[in-house]
């Protein structure tokens, strides 16, 4: 045991050296890799646009800079824009000076007076306190020197230059290398994408394929959609600011775009500024109130309505990995790592997804749930959270109907509480938790449908049932009278009652008999006032050989009793479990078989042998 433990804590330590070796990797080459991820996301947009242009057979050189001359020049244009705006804008900031004074003085009264009369609290308790004596000592010794001050030599004409363009120069250049890389990429995108399949994964040339075939589109999905929703917000927030009154709507609205690439934090910064500007231009609170509704009704509209719809499920990444991704990238590149958060956080997703060993990335940046539906019930039972699990059966019911409820999510997790429960995994009480937890689950579905029945009331409900004959009970709106018998355990007692409550949804007279119940008062029971048809239900792990026990016993005393056994669950042939059990019986594995059985034996015209013919 203490091998296998102690290579799987091997292999996280080399994991997590690893992360922290690409870590800081990226980190430390910065001044590289943003160029390059830059360039990529730009090839990834341009692609289509590329290919669009190459089918018209001008060439691939030729189309690609023509992309790169379009897509550029657009970019160029709007940065143009955007610095003619802030011109015109900026001499006119002192003249709002006033109008945001005024503002923030109304605002802030209530603080000021709170202010001021703890300041005066403060001032009578300090004249409590001892004042300290002046000294005399005379200054300029060696425990009181005098200050001193360094002065610096005036800066060069270089240094001053160096100041005033260092910071230009270094972004034209950057920008330079970002437009001569993107043009590298989208010339030769086919030979550097085989170029790396061969180099990352050449004895995994179709999982690596995959790989770079899945980031690629969901990347170019997520920019593409991401670049229409951008648009479209811009547009509403210049003609939303028009309407209101705000100046240089052209620049907010290319801003609000701009920065809504930028997750979470970009739109709360775009619409800080407009706000500002309105409370500037006002003297009242009209205008601000009405551009905070503008940016407020948009986001709502954009988050709620149109991102899910457009997006649907593009990146695959949660809500919560995006935040945290974008800490991180923001941390590790500073601002451009906000814009360039979710693109790599998608590729690092699909890596996870395809790459065995990084699974845990998929994990824990992925959207889809890690449970299925039936293991988060069983979860949030074991856990003592009956609400939260009646909350998810609620929720499954809303989209389905409620037999496939039953039969993919309410057995399968019974089936799993009482696997674990004979394998000692489970305590007595939590067991015992569990299983009246499902049964009060059922009942409150259908109040209406009778509950099972305790020894005391065997008899007196029975005997209402099994006195209809086929022509009373047709007579009486149902097709037949049915009784549902647990196999053994309380966990087939609870799928009685699920069969009994879809049966009894169909018109059928459903009744179910507790577990506690002996087998010599059922069967005596049954002779007396024998029903139409009896069910067996039998729950895994041990769902065959319980089945099987009964249906023997009830057989020997009722050779002419039609039975139908409920294998519920059973992944094997059910041919050979109908033949393995024998004793003439119809076998199912599903609620919804066992309706369809019923349903079948109850039509007068369908003779015995022909309906027990049928398969499930």
């Amino acid at each position: 045991m203490e091998r296998p433990v102690t290579i799987a804590k091997t292999s996280w330590i080399l994991t997590l050296s690893s992360i922290a070796v690409v870590v800081a990797a990226l980190y430390l080459a910065k001044a590289i890799l943003i160029p390059m991820a830059l360039a990529v996301l730009l090839s990834f947009m341009l692609s289509p646009i590329c290919d669009w242009i190459e089918r018209w057979r001008l060439g691939r050189i030729p189309a690609v800079l023509m992309t790169a001359f379009i897509g550029f020049s657009l970019l160029g244009v709007v940065a143009w824009m955007v610095v003619v705006q802030l011109t015109s804008l900026s001499p006119k900031i002192p003249e709002y000076q006033h109008n945001i004074e005024l503002k923030l003085g109304t605002v802030n009264q209530y603080a000021v007076s709170l202010l001021s009369k703890l300041t005066k609290t403060t001032e009578g308790m300090g004249q409590s306190l001892e004042v300290a004596a002046p000294t005399d000592e005379p200054r300029g010794t060696i425990d009181l020197p005098f200050s001193v001050r360094v002065l610096t030599s005036p800066a060069s004409p270089l240094q001053v230059f160096g100041g005033m363009y260092g910071t230009l120069l270094e972004v034209l250049g950057s920008t330079s290398i970002v437009i001569v890389l993107v043009i590298f990429f989208l010339i030769r995108r086919e030979d550097l994408r085989d170029r790396f399949i061969h180099l990352i994964g050449k004895s995994h040339v179709t999982l690596t394929t995959q790989t770079i075939e899945d980031a690629g589109a969901r990347v170019s999905r997520y920019l593409s959609t991401l670049l229409f929703i951008n648009l479209a917000f811009g547009l509403c927030v210049g003609i939303g600011l028009y309407l209101i009154g705000v100046p240089n709507v052209l620049l907010w609205g290319i801003l609000a775009m701009a920065l809504r690439f930028i997750p979470y934090i970009g739109p709360r910064i775009a619409a800080a500024m407009p706000v500002g500007l309105s409370m500037a231009i006002s003297t009242g609170w009209l205008a601000p109130l009405l551009t905070i509704g503008l940016f407020v009704s948009l986001e709502l509209f954009n988050n709620n309505i149109l991102e899910p719809w457009v997006y649907g499920k593009n990146t695959g990444v949660s809500a919560v990995a995006v935040l945290v991704a974008a800490f991180f990238w923001m941390w590790l590149w500073g601002p451009v790592g906000l814009l360039l958060a979710t693109p790599l956080t998608v590729c690092i997703l699909v890596v996870g997804k395809h790459v065995p060993e990084l699974s845990f990335l998929d994990i824990l940046l992925g959207s889809e749930p890690v449970f299925e539906p039936h293991e988060r019930i069983y979860q949030r039972l074991l856990a003592g959270d009956q609400e939260e699990a009646a909350e998810l059966l609620e929720a499954h019911l809303l989209k389905m109907p409620l037999v496939e409820v039953y039969d993919t999510i309410l057995i399968p997790a019974l089936a799993m509480a009482e696997t674990h429960w004979q394998l000692g995994e489970l305590h007595d009480g939590k067991h015992k938790f569990m299983m009246q937890c499902l049964k009060d689950m059922i009942q409150y579905h259908n109040e209406s449908i009778p509950n099972t029945l305790s020894k005391s009331d065997i008899e007196k409900n029975l005997s209402a049932a099994g006195k209809l004959s086929r022509d009373e009970a047709e007579a009486d709106g149902h097709s037949l009278s049915v009784l549902c018998l647990p196999a053994r355990t309380e966990a087939d007692e609870i799928t009685a009652m699920m069969l009994a409550q879809v049966l009894g949804s169909s018109g059928s007279l459903v009744q179910s008999i507790s577990f506690t119940s002996s087998e010599s008062e059922i069967v005596d029971l049954i002779e007396q006032h024998k029903p139409d048809v009896i069910c067996l239900s039998a729950t895994p792990p041990a769902a065959s050989m319980h089945a099987r026990y009964l249906c023997n016993r009830l057989r020997g005393r009722l050779p002419e009793m039609k039975l139908i056994v409920g294998l519920w669950g059973a992944q094997n042939d059910l041919k050979k479990a109908e033949d393995r059990i024998g004793c003439n019986a119809i076998v199912v594995a599903k609620l919804a078989d066992a309706q369809e059985q019923i349903c079948l034996l109850s039509q007068p015209l369908v003779p015995l042998a022909e309906a027990t013919s049928i398969p499930s």
